[in-house]
């Protein structure tokens, strides 16, 4: 039986909200912010250095952050019910995200998706540890063209070909944004569902594309409809 595997990005896309925002919000000195933002925009730092410039102003530690994001990190409506649909019928379901896994973690767990599988930036510091922090890349590719910090379309690419060589139907793309999410979405995703900047890309540069609002519903429904006709259920 073929299987059916789902990539969600995380921020504003599995989650409602910019939670690795809320991470540094009001937590970092605002010249500070300020300037990591204007090195980023003007091209002086890629997305991953001023993510590691910004998180290490905020002055506490993972497990801190950890508590803030959830308490403060949702997930959207009726993504349970599309994992356990996708799980159901022996299919993965993975956040590619250009955050960082401690945050992502603590919201996943409050929900009971600790099942899903992160490919993020990691911090290995100590939960007790205050920045700088120490940082990795697990999911970094040398073919990919950006420092994006995760290179989804080698996430894609790699559920593509089953975990033990069984056939993969498709992999489905969710995704919000710029950078990594287009890219996925243009080379590597077979079905992409979309919202904000990335369903205009879509659009604009006819790659087909299904929207999503503020739940999963259509998504859910694509599920459903896919994994009962492959006979899933």
């Amino acid at each position: 039986m073929a299987i059916f595997n789902v990539v969600f990005d995380f921020d504003n896309t599995l989650a409602t909200s910019f939670v690795g925002g809320e991470m540094f919000y009001g937590h970092v000195p605002e010249k500070g912010m300020a300037d990591a933002r204007n090195r980023f925009r003007s091209d002086k730092t890629s997305l991953r250095q001023y993510q590691e410039e910004v998180f290490d102003l905020v002055g506490q530690s993972t497990g801190e952050m950890s508590e803030r994001a959830a308490e403060k990190g949702f997930v959207r409506p009726l993504a349970a019910e599309v994992c356990n649909e996708v799980w159901a019928a022996g299919g993965s379901v993975a956040v590619a995200s250009a955050g960082l896994d401690f945050y992502i973690q603590a919201v996943l767990n409050k929900f009971g998706l600790d099942q899903i599988e992160i490919h993020s930036g990691t911090i290995t510091s100590g939960p007790t540890e205050l920045p700088p922090f120490r940082y990795d890349y697990p999911s970094t590719s040398a073919n990919c063209e950006g420092d994006w910090v995760t290179c989804k379309c080698e996430v894609i690419n790699r559920l593509k070909n089953g975990r033990n060589g069984e056939a993969v139907s498709e992999v489905i793309f969710v995704g919000d944004g710029v950078l990594s999410d287009m890219c996925a979405a243009a080379n590597a995703a077979d079905t992409v569902f979309a919202t904000g900047r990335l369903l205009d890309y879509c659009k604009e540069n006819g790659i087909p594309v299904t929207e999503f609002r503020d739940d999963f519903s259509s998504l859910l429904s694509y599920v459903l409809s896919n994994t009962s006709s492959n006979g899933a259920k």
